[in-house]
């Protein structure tokens, strides 16, 4: 890792050129205005140097076109191998955000052994499976909700860590088979630990060999007694049959586990304060009977707006590779800023406004892009999908607290509240869903 010299002034770096021992921009570890931090690297370019915690240095690709470009340019990879600093020895263990991108999963695999890694789970997780999900998924939400009803009038309550958390974590700890509570809590706790940005080192490898642990006893109790529902089961069967190793299989479980649960909180978290905000959006698609279903587009938009991973690490640089009059060198790591690129200006109008009915906001790149496109879109927008149709349905939701005094969640990519505030109260004329996921009076 080349030697960071101090930010300096952008004319400075548009005069000589940028290179990566000269960032421009400090990440803020914290996150605290995500949104913000996206606008301000837009304006110093499509790929810009940052400055990491710990002063890592990498590009930072921050439009649409040039993340588009580098994901599928044949000489950006996902292996930590192709990244110098770290294969010289420069990153330290104890880097916060080393256990993420250097876990054997398919998300650090590149060709062959990419394809390896995620076929099992496409042919695990098909979209049949996923849509099969649909009834219990409204089942779990309406449960959580029945319990929300009990609380006396006036009752402040956070619907992240009541509703956004626990209705993600339910599903994926279903689907994975395990039905306890205890082994559901820590799983969750230990994720949470983990992406945290303030978790102390020790921590947070505590926490990721619980993980492993924990996904460890889930496989040999798997073994010992399958069940054809549960896709534990389902990928034991596809990872013996490829002659994938249990290292991989567990590596796979604990890659599902923090995509399958803390993507959905962060989306869910953000578009139920996005719609408080906007109560006459929020009016206008409750009011929206018949013809097309109108939940699918606010949570598109509300992916777009809040991305729920506001950055995406890294992709480096197998070769040097030129985009938008840029040399990204050899060895050189690129992160995909996918919250400056919900706001793209080039690619969406007005991108700094919630548009709950936007047409366009599925071109967002919250999921990713290209090979290594999240496999579990699919359950994340059906969960949401639901789950905001019936909260708004049931409840009138409104804001205990100004958003600009509830805290963030402190991450240098986990982008939303650390907690959703509210007070329901029945709304009058409630409609519960249908079997079919429509409105029913």
């Amino acid at each position: 890792m080349a030697v960071i010299e101090p930010p300096r002034s952008i004319e400075a770096v548009v005069s000589e050129g940028m290179e990566l021992t000269r960032p421009v921009h400090r990440l803020d570890p914290l996150g605290r205005d995500l949104p913000g931090q996206g606008r301000a690297l837009q304006a110093r370019g499509p790929l810009v140097p940052v400055e990491l915690p710990g002063g890592v240095a990498a590009w930072a690709a921050t439009r649409r076109e040039t993340a588009d470009a580098l994901v599928n340019h044949p000489a950006m990879r996902k292996n930590p191998q192709y990244w110098k600093a770290y294969q010289d020895g420069l990153i330290p263990e104890t880097w916060p955000l080393l256990a993420i991108i250097t876990t054997p999963t398919m998300l650090i695999m590149d060709g062959v052994d990419h394809s390896r890694l995620r076929r099992p789970i496409q042919r695990a997780f098909t979209p049949r499976r996923v849509e099969a999900l649909r009834p219990r998924v409204q089942e779990i939400a309406q449960g959580l909700l029945a319990g929300l009803a009990d609380h006396e009038p006036g009752t402040v309550v956070d619907l992240r860590s009541t509703y956004a958390f626990q209705l993600p974590v339910t599903v994926i700890c279903e689907l994975y088979g395990v039905d306890d509570p205890a082994v559901q809590h820590r799983l969750a706790l230990d994720t949470s630990l983990l992406l945290s940005s303030t978790t102390p080192p020790q921590e947070r490898l505590g926490a990721q060999t619980s993980i492993f642990r924990t996904m460890a006893e889930l496989i040999a109790a798997k073994r010992e007694q399958p069940d054809a529902d549960d896709l534990t089961t389902a990928l034991i069967a596809e990872f013996d049959e490829g002659g994938m190793s249990g290292e991989e299989l567990a590596g796979t479980l604990f890659l599902m586990l923090i995509a399958g649960h803390e993507t959905t909180q962060n989306l869910l978290s953000n578009a139920i304060g996005r719609l408080m905000e906007h109560p006459g959006q929020l009016a206008a698609t409750l009011d929206r009977s018949g013809g097309e279903d109108p939940w699918p587009g606010v949570v598109e938009e509300a992916l777009r707006f809040d991305a729920p991973a506001a950055t995406n690490m890294f992709l480096y640089a197998s070769e040097d590779v030129t985009v938008d009059d840029v040399t990204v060198r050899a060895g050189e790591p690129v992160l995909i800023h996918t919250a400056a690129i919900g706001r793209d200006d080039q690619v969406f109008a007005d991108p700094h406004a919630f548009v709950a009915d936007r047409a366009d906001a599925r071109q967002h790149r919250a999921f990713g892009h290209g090979a290594h496109h999240c496999l579990g879109a699919p359950l994340a927008r059906l969960e949401a999908t639901i789950a905001l149709r019936a909260l708004f349905e049931r409840f009138t939701v409104e804001p205990a607290e100004e958003p600009a005094t509830v805290e963030r969640v402190p991450s240098l990519s986990s982008n939303a509240p650390g907690r959703v505030p509210v007070r329901l109260s029945p709304r009058r004329g409630g409609t519960q869903p249908s079997p079919r996921g429509r409105a029913q009076p």
